[in-house]
């Protein structure tokens, strides 16, 4: 597949929860996008980046427009390439061929905020979504290549405070059902008023996956690992212990249960490569807090977030995670060697003034191995830090066994980094780096990197 150097201009999601501690804003499970902190929904955007650009071996120029319209609850992102070939004067189309075509142009549709407002859905890129505590699902990512952007769904409706639905769909892609998350829960003493008892909630989990597109070289055009689809349950509860403009402290437990997955592929693959305990459906279970604290007014603000863990042979904790899309099959097989074992996530996020947010989580078992690996990720933004720099930073790391392996960047590494100087209030000039994957003409996706320098123009309106 041809290779397009570009400009992302886009927000960089932090996995967080809510940094308020307001009592419109106790939640049901954990909201980990940063979206909302990073640009409030009464803020309309304006972003346009010209750029040069070699693709496949030829030469391009042209721009990315990136506008974000933002009334009151109702939110439209667009993500608009326009690259023309120097030499022949045709128009770059390759990014909008297969899967959701023309749809990419619009980079999300939003209605409401989530775990604020009663109603919220948004259609579009999905990035940093949770289902309820985050035992099966968390720090999700629909679209794993930026090139080859998903549209899915994620939403959460509750009414009169007692009862509710969330989840997800990853993709509409026609070929085949895929990644469906969905997850009713009650809050029994919502609509009493009763402080503490009042924020009691239990919900149940369901995910599916069927995907069937041809990814990973099927000659059948299916996923095979996938034929018979892959499924897992869970339950959770969770409470806030304290609401105040200080400290917002919520406690959870949660249990879950991944599916023995039936395919005639799969198990031809353990009797070659046969796991050590034999393979079986998993099970999981952890205990946690999660804390909001205004330490110093908006001067600075801390989440933290420690849970433990214990899980069974045939599980992984948080299966469905940000590099859940780019090999499904991989992760698929890594639960055959998965052990019975003990650890520990956590994350921790912190807001100086509002100008600097920097932040990160670890999935750490006790005993790192092949089999039970790590999986990290770093996030940093600044706001015209000293009214002129501009330095944005993601990172993730998954299948880690050495930590002297951590910013090594390979199949298992996801990027976004910047560094921009504002010239003028509107106008900033910089540089981005990107490790991502693209999605190659047979459906597998693979590692690249890309050193963009660009000029960009960005304001509010």
């Amino acid at each position: 597949m041809k290779k397009l150097l570009r400009l992302s201009i886009l927000s960089i999601f932090l996995c967080v929860g809510n940094l308020h501690a307001q009592e419109d804003n106790l939640f049901y499970g954990f909201d980990n996008s940063f979206e909302n902190l990073s640009n409030p929904d009464s803020i309309s955007l304006f972003t346009g980046a010209f750029v040069f650009a070699r693709i496949g071996g030829e030469n391009y120029a042209g721009a990315r427009f990136q506008p974000e319209l933002n009334l009151g609850k109702v939110g439209v992102g667009f993500d608009l390439p326009i690259y023309f070939n120097i030499e022949s004067g045709e128009l770059y189309s390759d990014e909008f061929k297969n899967g959701a075509g023309i749809l990419r142009l619009i980079s999300y549709v939003r209605y409401g905020r989530k775990k604020k407002d009663p109603v919220f859905i948004k259609v579009g890129q999905l990035r940093g979504e949770s289902l309820g505590y985050g035992s099966l699902l968390n720090n999700y990512n629909n679209s794993p290549s930026f090139e080859k952007r998903k549209v899915g769904v994620s939403y959460d409706f509750r009414i009169k405070k007692v009862v509710g639905i969330e989840g997800l769909y990853s993709d509409f892609n026609l070929e085949s059902f895929n990644l469906f998350a969905i997850r009713p829960y009650v809050r029994p003493f919502g609509a009493s008023g009763i402080p503490v008892l009042k924020t009691l909630d239990f919900g149940f989990s369901y995910i599916s996956d069927k995907d069937r597109t041809n990814r990973f070289g099927d000659d059948t055009g299916k996923n095979e690992f996938l034929s018979d689809g892959m499924k897992a349950y869970g339950f959770d509860m969770g409470i806030t212990f304290i609401n105040s403009n200080f400290i917002n402290l919520t406690g959870y437990t949660h249990f879950s249960k991944m599916a023995k997955i039936k395919s005639d592929s799969l198990a031809r693959y353990h009797q070659a490569i046969p796991p050590a305990q034999g393979y079986g459906a998993g099970k999981g279970m952890g205990i946690g807090v999660n804390a909001n604290m205004n330490v110093v007014g908006n001067f600075f603000r801390l989440n933290s977030r420690i849970e433990r863990l214990w899980y069974t042979d045939n599980y992984l904790p948080q299966f469905f995670d940000a590099h859940y899309e780019i090999n499904k099959d991989a992760k698929i097989a890594a639960l055959g060697d998965a052990k019975n074992k003990q650890g520990i996530y956590g994350s921790l996020t912190a807001s100086l003034m509002d100008k600097v947010l920097v932040g990160g989580n670890l999935l750490l078992p006790d005993n790192v191995s092949k089999e039970t690996p790590a999986t990290m990720q770093l996030n940093l933004k600044t706001k015209d830090l000293f009214d002129k720099i501009i330095i944005e930073g993601y990172y993730t790391k998954a299948n880690l066994v050495d930590f002297g392996d951590a910013f090594e960047f390979d199949e298992n590494s996801l990027a976004l980094i910047r560094f921009a100087y504002k010239i003028s209030p509107i106008i900033a000039t910089g540089i981005d780096y990107k490790w991502t994957w693209n999605k190659q003409d047979d459906g597998s996706f693979k590692a690249d990197n890309s050193v963009m320098p660009y000029v960009a123009l960005r304001f509010q309106f």
